[in-house]
């Protein structure tokens, strides 16, 4: 890390965020296809330990921490980022049909609070893209974050959008351990809304139930605050087997109760939602009011704000099956998983806990 942070980074901050993302993905896909790249990289940054095993909606996991959906949308470097020690990818979010996304400039860090601005507005090749770099074996479970293409030409309206998602599912259930579908993408405004009137959420569910789903499905949810909507939610998943957990979306916009040290009007004049540190509490909050009304029922994804074993260990007490991380790379370099994970192991020894499982009895 400390390589990173004194030789890496400054390069890469030189350059515009999106750009200096690409290039690093680029150099990720290159070097997983060397398999002697992908073993040194593996001996680099694994870290094992049986106390850190643990499943996500019933599939084995060598450990909690995983990579966020966005880091790498279109499944281009799976074979390097599984040799960096995560217990499972997240990858996507992919969308029926192949989307630009919103206009650039659209990724901006904000250095100030370790965190980002995204405004990407789902770009990525399309499902039946992503599917061709799905094949083969893989070294840790991949799972396909799911989204209605972003067409602001035609917003999301109706039975359109379910046939959207499923149109997906069809294409990527085989090649996925788990699929999560976005309900509610911050950053594609003619869309982001369209599940506020939770029926969409059951009308969505019914329609992908006749795909036959034979991989875990995991609702990621617009963030509030309302333990109303939120056991609403989980009531009309109640209904549907296949339904396997929830994870909880970046905040649209920059709420006011954000934890910032930016200037708020210089942070407001970026478009696009805030990830990172910044959104830690606000996140953690909604995971700990989730995971009262689902007690033991689902498995819970959290991220947002994971860049130290302690914070990834509080969103665990807090409920959290696994935790995604994706800003702390930024700023922390790929030796972040190993640090973790490592952190993780003291902090069940210095609290007495057996084991990642046992965390939340």
């Amino acid at each position: 890390m400390r390589v990173y942070a004194s030789a890496v980074r400054p390069l890469l901050f030189r350059l515009d965020a999106e750009r200096a993302h690409n290039l690093t993905l680029r150099a990720a896909e290159l070097g997983g296809r060397s398999s002697v790249v992908r073993r040194v990289a593996a001996r680099s940054f694994s870290y094992r330990d049986p106390r850190l095993e643990t499943s996500l909606a019933g599939i084995p996991l060598a450990n909690p921490i995983g990579l966020a959906a966005g880091f790498d949308k279109n499944a281009r470097a799976i074979g390097m980022l599984g040799a960096l020690g995560f217990g499972h990818l997240e990858i996507g979010s992919v969308s029926a049909d192949a989307s630009d996304g919103n206009p650039k400039p659209r990724l901006f860090r904000i250095p100030e609070d370790r965190g980002i601005v995204v405004a990407y507005g789902v770009p990525n090749d399309g499902a039946a893209v992503v599917r061709t770099r799905l094949e083969g074996p893989r070294r840790v479970p991949v799972g396909l974050n799911l989204v209605k293409t972003n067409d602001p030409a035609r917003p999301a309206a109706g039975p359109e959008v379910y046939e959207d998602y499923a149109r997906s599912l069809v294409l990527l259930q085989d090649r996925s351990d788990y699929i999560a579908l976005n309900l509610s993408c911050p950053n594609s405004l003619a869309d982001r809304d369209f599940f506020d009137e939770l029926p969409r959420i059951d009308g969505l569910l019914s329609r992908l139930a006749a795909c036959d789903p034979r991989v875990p499905v995991i609702l990621k949810l617009k963030p509030t605050r309302d333990p109303g909507v939120l056991r609403e939610i989980v009531a009309i998943a109640d209904g549907y087997d296949f339904v396997g957990g929830f994870a909880i979306n970046l905040p649209p916009g920059k709420p006011p109760d954000l934890d910032l040290r930016s200037p708020r009007e210089t942070l407001e004049r970026l478009p696009g939602a805030v990830g990172g540190p910044p959104v830690e509490r606000y996140v953690n909050a909604i995971l700990e009011t989730l995971k009262e009304i689902t007690g033991d029922r689902y498995a819970l994804i959290a991220a947002g704000g994971v860049s130290t074993a302690e914070a990834a260990y509080r969103k665990l007490k807090l409920g959290a099956t696994t935790v995604q991380l994706y800003t702390g790379l930024v700023y922390h370099g790929p030796a972040l998983v190993r640090q973790i994970l490592a952190g993780l192991v003291e902090l069940l020894e210095r609290d007495g806990v057996p084991s990642v499982r046992a965390i939340n009895g």
